[in-house]
């Protein structure tokens, strides 16, 4: 009997609190270890998120196909992991701390007309309405509630940060799609006032090669890190979407495009830098395929800078020489000799640390050479390299800033720095010594 006493009392109490849950209409949030659960609802059971600020409002709705599709003015290009990170907010949210269960001033919350409602739909629960009141003193959270139910709590500054959002927090801001390593050409178009630059670079293979105005061997390093530049770009503000008077921007007239090319793709993308930002932090840029106008932090392109020369290779030699050259006949100041093989190497070494630091005349049109010293050059390099094929490095007249040099495959009398040939003279001297 006791223990049918006993079990027809629990019964009681669950029958009672049961009752009253349905009596209040109070649906107690889920007690976690870190917290009591704000909306009461797993990832899955998400269906729509509303957030209803004083002026502006989001709608965040589940598709068929499990992506995310939120409700904009315009056709603007939503990121699906901005998204996905909202809904994990609102799934995982926590309140912090109880302050009142029953207050007798909202106001003092900033509660009783909040700035914020977030309004979200659950999968067979209905949904759930959470406002959003003042800050709390130290600014460390935010006064909140539940539209039924009287208790006001606290949360995290960072976690309603992650739930209130706008439109533009949810809008994709990576300018660049593509990885750098997919891009094949680059055509950079600078404009100083009326003073146009106009470069095309190719990919080959793994290496660059400069197409105009120069046509050489490019510096794969100052290009890829302008295509990992240009990969990197994320949106700071989004300024204008209809782009009706690019003057604003400095865009009608851009002082930097940047177009990027993907084999077997049609139409280029296209990249337009106009004016600084505010405080000269950034710059207002747009693309091709978009009349909108972003502003960007970046506050230097190395595009912007370039010049021809600066993207040609700034290696003389620039093959990797390991096992290509069967034999080498040098010369320095009237002196000839052959190398042997103990210092083969070490030439070839000294031949790829010569830096170029400036681009002549070219080689297409009858130079006098003479005039750089190269038709009786004081340093000669001559490598068999096999089948015949002869490669030469050229070394002649010395002036304030460099020498002037030329080697087999370069299209141009090159100034290169001294510290370059000065090793590479030493070498020769060290080999002759020892032979």
């Amino acid at each position: 009997m006791k223990k049918f006493r006993t079990t027809f009392i629990a019964l009681a109490v669950v029958l009672v609190l049961a009752l009253y849950m349905v009596y209040t209409g109070r649906e107690e949030p889920t007690k976690e270890a870190d917290g009591l659960a704000i909306f009461g609802a797993t990832l899955d059971e998400i269906r729509r998120i509303q957030i209803h600020h004083s002026d502006h409002r989001l709608t965040v709705e589940k598709a068929s196909d499990m992506t995310w599709v939120v409700d904009t003015p315009l056709n603007y290009e939503i990121s699906q992991e901005a998204v996905n990170t909202l809904v994990a907010a609102v799934a995982g949210g926590r309140f912090e701390k109880e302050i009142e269960s029953d207050p007798y001033d909202l106001d003092a919350f900033g509660l009783a007309t909040p700035n914020t409602r977030i309004v979200v739909e659950r999968e067979r629960k209905g949904s759930k309405t959470l406002l959003v009141g003042s800050a709390t003193p130290v600014g460390s959270g935010y006064y909140v509630k539940n539209e039924d139910d009287n208790r006001v709590w606290v949360i995290s500054s960072a976690l309603a940060d992650a739930l209130v959002k706008t439109v533009d927090d949810l809008r994709e801001k990576k300018i660049v799609k593509e990885p750098p390593r997919s891009f094949d050409g680059i055509r950079i178009v600078k404009r100083i006032e009326d003073d146009i630059t106009d470069v095309i670079c190719q990919k080959h293979g793994e290496d660059w090669y400069l197409k105009q105005p120069i046509t050489d061997k490019a510096n794969k390093e100052l290009i890829n890190r302008i295509l990992a530049e240009v990969a990197g770009l994320t949106v700071e503000d989004f300024v204008d979407d209809e782009g009706s008077d690019l003057s604003i921007w400095g865009l009608n007239r851009p002082r930097l495009r940047i177009d990027l090319t993907i084999e077997g793709r049609g139409m280029p993308f296209q990249l337009f830098v106009g004016n600084p930002g505010p405080g000269d932090e950034g710059f207002y840029i747009k693309t091709g395929d978009s009349p909108s106008v972003y502003l960007v932090k970046p506050s230097y392109f190395s595009a912007l800078e370039v010049t021809p020369p600066e993207l040609v290779a700034n290696r003389l030699v620039q093959w990797d020489h390991t096992g290509t050259a069967a034999s080498a006949f040098w010369t320095l100041d009237g002196k000839s000799s052959p190398v042997v093989s103990s210092g083969l190497d070490i030439i070839l070494d000294a031949l790829q640390d010569i830096r170029i630091i400036g681009v002549g005349e070219s080689l297409e049109y009858d130079l006098d050479l003479d005039t750089f010293g190269l038709s009786d050059p004081g340093i000669r390099v001559e490598l068999d390299i096999g089948d015949g094929y002869i490669f030469e490095v050229k070394v002649g007249k010395e002036i304030d800033q460099g020498f002037y040099a030329t080697s087999t495959g370069r299209n141009y009398v090159y100034l290169v720095a001294k510290e370059g040939v000065k090793a590479l003279q030493q070498v020769l001297i060290d080999i002759s010594s020892s032979g």
